[in-house]
């Protein structure tokens, strides 16, 4: 069943007290929130909504490569698109254990719960780039009515750009959807074991 007033999650995946959890909601209000690990989101998830939400937006690779780095060509086209360096958007093989597991597990407990969620992969730092700003807080201003950041400020801001994202999105205002270009040796995001998973960018 979907929400008659559709909400909207962002997470920011990472280890203790760097899970950062965003609740967008239809009047665009959002609150967040910073725990430790994918159950203890899944809990503060299950106390905010009861029904399916409307997409969830995660800053954390959710479809992987076996070729050199793990380098996937949606990375490198953010790279080359924005003059961005490798530190800024980095290759899979390049990113701390608690980003990509937690990212993973998120979605698949997600899928347990509500098994037919829309999805998106997000990079919240870069998004600031791609719409021409670097300030997270002019970006709330136009895009959000009400933000609360609480206690770990940075993981919770990049959980609301990862909701904003995921709104936009399955909303149809950001068409370009970054898994449509792939090297060979990348998983296909609409078939591999997480499937389906976009990403959609700014366009």
């Amino acid at each position: 069943m979907t929400s008659l007033e559709p909400t909207w999650i962002g997470v920011d995946p990472g280890g203790e007290r760097c899970f950062g959890i965003a609740i967008l909601r239809a009047d665009s209000s959002c609150h967040t929130f910073c725990v430790d690990h994918v159950d203890a989101a899944l809990n503060v998830i299950r106390e905010q909504i009861r029904s399916t939400p409307a997409g969830i937006g995660v800053d954390a690779p959710l479809w992987w490569s076996s070729g050199p780095a793990g380098l996937r060509k949606a990375d490198k086209w953010i790279r080359d698109q924005y003059h961005l360096p490798n530190r800024n958007v980095q290759a899979v093989n390049s990113l701390w254990g608690a980003v990509l597991a937690q990212g993973m597990m998120f979605v698949a407990r997600m899928r347990e719960a509500f098994p037919n969620v829309n999805v998106t992969e997000t990079h919240p730092k870069a998004v600031l780039v791609g719409l021409g700003t670097s300030s997270w807080k002019e970006l709330f201003a136009t895009l959000v009515t009400r933000v609360t950041l609480e206690t770990q400020p940075d993981h919770e801001r990049d959980a609301v750009i990862s909701a904003i994202a995921a709104r936009e999105g399955f909303e149809g205002r950001w068409t370009r959807d970054l898994i449509q270009n792939r090297y060979p040796s990348e998983q296909d995001p609409l078939k591999h074991w997480l499937a389906p998973v976009h990403y959609y960018w700014p366009a």
